[in-house]
């Protein structure tokens, strides 16, 4: 999704976070692919892919404190030659005290960012 020049601040960040996150929640696999794309799809469908990822990660969670709900977390790298510009952590609930971590990445050049679902994970096996 191509952001404007004013989405690129931590609340509108954090904000495209909370709208990815409920769309997971809800598990609409098909309008958060079309929405934010899937950079790990590979040759799979993303939404397929994003599905099938939030499946296995959900099936060995990460481990959280309570079943709150927990901040979305943004991260802006520092500048760099790779186009890299920021990370939005977004805490899933699965179950009780158990997440899945969906993390959307900002990249491009300048002016012209995009936000994308980069990964969705759990515990590493």
């Amino acid at each position: 999704m191509k952001l404007l020049p004013s989405q690129t601040d931590e609340r509108s960040l954090s904000a495209l976070g909370e709208e990815a996150r409920a769309l997971l929640l809800r598990r609409d696999f098909a309008l958060l692919a079309n929405r934010f794309g899937y950079a790990l799809a590979y040759d799979r469908a993303p939404a397929a892919a994003i599905e099938a990822d939030y499946l296995r990660a959900a099936a060995s969670p990460l481990t959280a404190s309570t079943n709150a709900h927990q901040p979305i977390g943004v991260k802006y790298f520092a500048l760099n030659d790779t186009g890299l510009f920021a990370v939005v952590e977004c805490p899933v609930p699965v179950a009780e005290g158990a997440t899945v971590l969906l993390e959307l990445v900002v990249a491009g050049k300048g002016s012209d960012l995009h936000i994308t679902v980069e990964d969705i994970s759990g515990v590493a096996a």
